[in-house]
């Protein structure tokens, strides 16, 4: 009772308080003092912010200590204009990026009212009111570099701490998302604990924790991504947090019309095939955006469609497929055989791609207080062998894809007084995305390291979401207090399809069980596999950015979430405190020193719930509907014969002698939540350039993990007698509770820690062009997956998996840069010649991630087995067992080491004028220009011989490579 009327009057107080932060989400802030010459303030003075391309502006007054303030304002180049009476006017240039905290000092002159004085055109370089660690993609990398299939989530790889997750698999999408990649992490976070917006509005598909729809890179106007402290608006992530900006219409009228081109004929050989893999592609679309009423209302629009036709390769060796397919054919399996070329070592899949993308926005000034943004937008894509092949993944454990989204949104910003400002966006989205099988017969059926077929029964075959948000930011200057209050409503309709195991899986530890018919395990589903849910999600915050003298800025913020998921009891507890300063030691202001600490919280998968509310409703009571799961051992009573599967059965009908599984979420489920503690020292070299060094830690607490409540303690096999076996069970296997088998509860029960150093330089656009470039050294220590529904080597245990994060890469370094000749119109043969080239690139380096060693076999506690540490040896009459799983009795979780990464890719342009207002770019591209071998995905089963000096041939040879060097040629035409 004490606690929750604690925490009442802290809420309380915080709201009260009418604060916020400096950053704003999908705009820029601008404040700054005016003083005279002499440094005395100067109070009442009038600032107007007029947008240079729209000619829009908006305008206040300096209060009592001299300060002004604009907490909205849209990305792009401002003109500031001060004025009072007896000084001359001072203009000051500036460029505002998403996000930007700026502040700029103004001193007015004694002189004549209409004389301009003190007129600059270069807008500050550091950000002496920003707190977070964040870094902005400008609208000159968006443009300029080259980016494989122009996928605008590679924008945020640019950026230090950021890299691809380690999913160990090679996928065009994942999960239930209809986004090509794998997902990205965030100082080594797991992909689902981000969270992506677009202009400030959630891109979440809070299924599966990634994001939601792609954007067409030429609808990016910036991007940028936070990744520690951010400020108390940003809530429902426990890592990073990836904010697009999407583009808008100016006074003047603009127009692309462009085509990417591929083709196999100027692509390098596959390393793995040694052969030219087929594949053409167009990419093409075209955008338009001017003035509907000038001065006043603007609009653009963007459409692109991409037709990749490629294929992917599997790496099932011929002389394993052939002995496979003569086992199935022994068995009259019923599914299609492992048609895999001989004798070269791969055989191709077709993988195509079909996408669509509409981006239209309406913006209108109805006056200086009050301002009015509309959007729609349209994602289509369908594709082909999308989920589950590649690999050892043969074709038939495959899905593919087909998915719709739209959205609306709509979002407001009016001017109450000439100090307080109100923001209010909102949005609409309906995602419906399938995901049917290739083979509906089954059953599936894997061989450890050596080859996966039949029916996919890991993922989702189909998700059905309407997202509802809601946001309103309240934003008033109090003296030198910026403070802000902010409330976000957020609803998700989803229903999610999962049949899992229904048509049978088989699990083999290796090719000569296989041949034998000696499966590990065995397990079926029954039941109703279709899961409506809702999703209500609330955030508020306050937080107050106070100027305490023009060297130093402190922020305080306050959040508080919410989410109430059907089953679960709501976790109250989620306070989240932000604080941060960012301190000028000098009056040049060229250093910054930002520091922060805060508490954000997770949100839960939908995924997760799904699967928990299958069985009936996150309990374990038994119905015909109950959506539960068969295992069964080799030899075990009921247990089928390959490729069987047993029949007439429901969760109720199940025979005495057998026991069936469930999947329940903890019904006191706590968010996870991270302690990010950052430092940041920003170093301005020169005009146009600034180095960064940043430290970053990050603790992890109550991470989502999927743990057994009920796992055997004996095997069926093993005696019956002696002091040191306990009696068999031969039915429940010595389990607490035994009413069923297996119950996989999501529970928050693991633990994180990363900490991170990076070093970065930027040189913003100059004449010759611009460059930045970062190393990042981390180290990433936890006791759990990638995917939260992984379970642990121990259930009882955690701490046997408390190792090497599954997205530990101690080094990383990316590097990108463009060059140019001049872009001035030519007036002689020389520049005719020489101007309009352009020259760019991305460079990214990652040294190697971790795999899990396994031995193909599962341990007494129905997980994946490692091989026995050095000195101890199988258990006698307990297979694929090391004394009952004690600590120390095996080898460390993720002992394997991958393989390091090296890309360059390039591209060389030239723009052409035609005329006064055309201008013809041409374009080529060159992906791993240095056709650099990027082994992935190395084979884990290691065998059950002794470790490490008897591992099987595979163990550790690459599935699956990178791309060869590839060519891609383009024409824009631009008005």
């Amino acid at each position: 009772m004490y606690r929750r009327h604690l925490f009442t009057f802290i809420l309380a107080t915080a709201l009260s308080a009418l604060s916020l932060a400096q950053e704003t989400v999908n705009n820029a802030s601008l404040s700054g003092r005016v003083t005279d010459a002499q440094g005395a303030v100067v109070n009442g003075a009038s600032v107007t912010a007029r947008m240079i391309s729209t000619n829009t502006s908006r305008s206040t007054t300096t209060g009592a200590n001299g300060s002004f303030r604009f907490p909205y304002l849209q990305v792009g180049q401002y003109q500031i204009t001060v004025h009072q009476s007896g000084f001359g006017d001072s203009v000051r240039n500036v460029t505002l990026s998403v996000g930007a905290a700026f502040d700029l000092p103004i001193t007015l002159l004694v002189g004549s009212t209409q004389t301009e004085v003190n007129v600059s055109t270069d807008a500050p370089v550091l950000e002496t009111r920003r707190s977070q660690i964040a870094e902005t993609i400008s609208q000159t990398e968006v443009a300029s570099l080259p980016f494989n299939g122009r996928n605008s989530l590679d924008l945020a790889l640019l950026v230090p701490g950021v890299s691809p997750t380690n999913t160990a698999a090679n996928q065009l999408f994942a999960e239930t998302s209809a986004v090509p990649g794998q997902g990205i992490s965030v100082n080594s976070q797991r992909n689902f604990s981000n969270s992506f917006l677009v202009d400030g509005l959630s891109s979440n598909d809070d299924a599966a924790g990634l994001v939601q729809s792609a954007l067409g890179l030429d609808v990016v106007q910036e991007m940028q991504v936070v990744t520690s402290g951010g400020q108390a608006e940003f809530g429902r992530a426990l890592g990073g947090y990836i904010n697009f900006v999407s583009k808008s219409g100016t006074n003047q009228l603009h127009g692309d019309l462009y085509g990417y081109l591929r083709n196999q004929r100027l692509n390098a050989a596959n390393a793995l095939s040694q052969s030219n893999l087929p594949l053409t592609q167009a990419q093409y679309g075209a955008s338009l955006g001017g003035p509907i009423i000038r001065d006043r209302t603007f609009y653009f629009a963007n459409f692109e469609q991409r037709h990749l036709n490629q294929n992917g390769i599997i790496t099932i060796t011929p002389y394993n497929a052939a002995a496979i397919n003569m086992q199935l054919k022994a068995v009259q399996y019923q599914g299609p055989p492992l048609e895999v070329s001989s004798p070269t070592p791969t055989t191709l899949y077709p993988n195509p791609v079909r996408s669509s993308n509409f981006f239209a926005k309406v913006d209108h000034q109805f006056s200086q207080r009050d301002a009015l943004s509309i959007r729609y937008s349209l994602y289509h894509v369908s594709s082909q062998n999308s989920r589950g092949a590649g690999g050892i993944s043969y074709t038939s454990a495959a899905a593919g894809l087909k998915d719709l989204d739209q959205t609306i949104a709509v979002s407001n910003i009016a001017m109450l007084t000439s100090r307080t400002v109100n923001e209010t966006r909102g949005q609409f989205t309906d995602s419906n995305l399938k995901a049917p099988v290739n083979d509906p017969i089954g059953p599936a059926v894997s061989i450890s390291g050596v080859a996966t077929f039949g029916t996919l029964s890991a993922s989702p075959t189909a998700r059905y979401d309407r997202l509802y948000e809601m946001v309103d930011n309240l934003s008033h200057q109090a003296g030198p207090h910026a403070l802000r209050i902010g409330a976000d409503f957020l609803y998700n309709n989803l229903t999610i399809t999962f049949p899992q195991s229904i048509r049978g899986n088989y699990a083999f530890s290796s090719l000569a069980n296989f041949q034998r018919g000696v499966y590990s395990t065995f397990t079926q589903s029954f039941g109703n596999y279709v899961v409506p849910q809702t999703n209500p999600n609330l955030g508020i915050y306050a937080q107050d950015e106070w100027k305490i003298n023009p060297q130093l800025t402190l922020n305080a913020g306050l959040r508080y979430d919410l989410q109430w998921l059907k089953t679960i009891s709501t976790d109250t507890n989620n306070l989240s405190p932000r604080f941060g300063f960012a301190w000028a030691p000098y009056r040049n202001r060229a250093i910054v020193v930002r520091g922060s600490y805060g508490l954000f919280y997770d949100r839960v998968p939908l995924r997760a719930l799904s699967n928990a509310l299958q069985s009936n409703n996150n309990g374990t009571t038994i119905s015909d509907s109950t959506f539960t799961t068969l295992a069964l051992s080799f030899g075990q009573t009921g247990a089928p014969a390959f490729p069987n599967i047993t029949s007439g059965y429901t969760a109720t009908t199940i025979p005495p002698n057998l026991r069936i599984s469930l999947t329940t979420m903890d019904p006191h489920m706590q968010n996870a939540y991270s302690e990010q503690t950052s430092l940041e020292i920003d170093q301005q070299i020169g005009t146009r350039g600034n180095l960064v060094v940043s430290y970053q830690h990050v603790r992890g607490i109550n991470l989502l993990i999927s743990v057994n409540l009920n796992t055997p303690k004996c095997y069926a096999s093993q005696p019956t007698t002696g002091p040191q076996y306990p009696v068999v069970d031969p039915i429940n296997l010595c389990r607490p509770n035994s009413n069923y088998a297996n119950n996989k509860q999501y529970a928050p029960a693991a633990d994180s820690y990363y900490d991170g150093l990076s070093v970065s330089y930027r040189q913003r656009p100059v004449q010759w062009g611009s460059y930045r470039i970062s190393y990042t050294w981390s180290k990433a220590i936890d006791n759990v997956s990638e995917f939260f529904f992984s379970s642990p080597l121990n259930n009882n245990n955690l701490s046997m998996d408390r190792s090497r994060s599954d997205d530990d890469q101690r080094h990383r370094v990316v590097f990108d840069a463009a060059v140019h000749t001049s872009m001035d119109r030519t007036t002689g043969l020389w520049s005719k010649i020489s101007n309009g080239f352009m020259l760019s690139g991305i460079l990214q380096y990652y040294s190697p991630l971790p795999f899990n060693v396994v031995t193909g076999g599962n341990s007494i506690q129905t997980t994946s087995q490692r091989p026995c540490a050095p000195g101890y040896i199988l258990t006698p009459n307990a297979p694929n067992s090391c004394a009952n799983v004690v600590p120390g009795t095996v080898i460390s979780r993720n002992t394997g080491t991958g393989f390091d990464s090296f890309t360059l890719n390039a591209r060389l342009s030239r723009t052409i004028p035609l005329g006064d207002r055309f201008k013809l770019q041409g374009i080529a591209e060159a992906f791993n220009a240095l056709n650099h071998r990027n082994d992935q995905i190395p084979n884990s089963t290691f065998g059950t011989d002794i470790y490490p000096i008897a591992p099987l041939p595979t163990f550790g040879q690459p599935t699956a490579v990178g791309d060869p060097r590839q060519i891609q040629l383009a024409v824009r035409l631009t008005f």
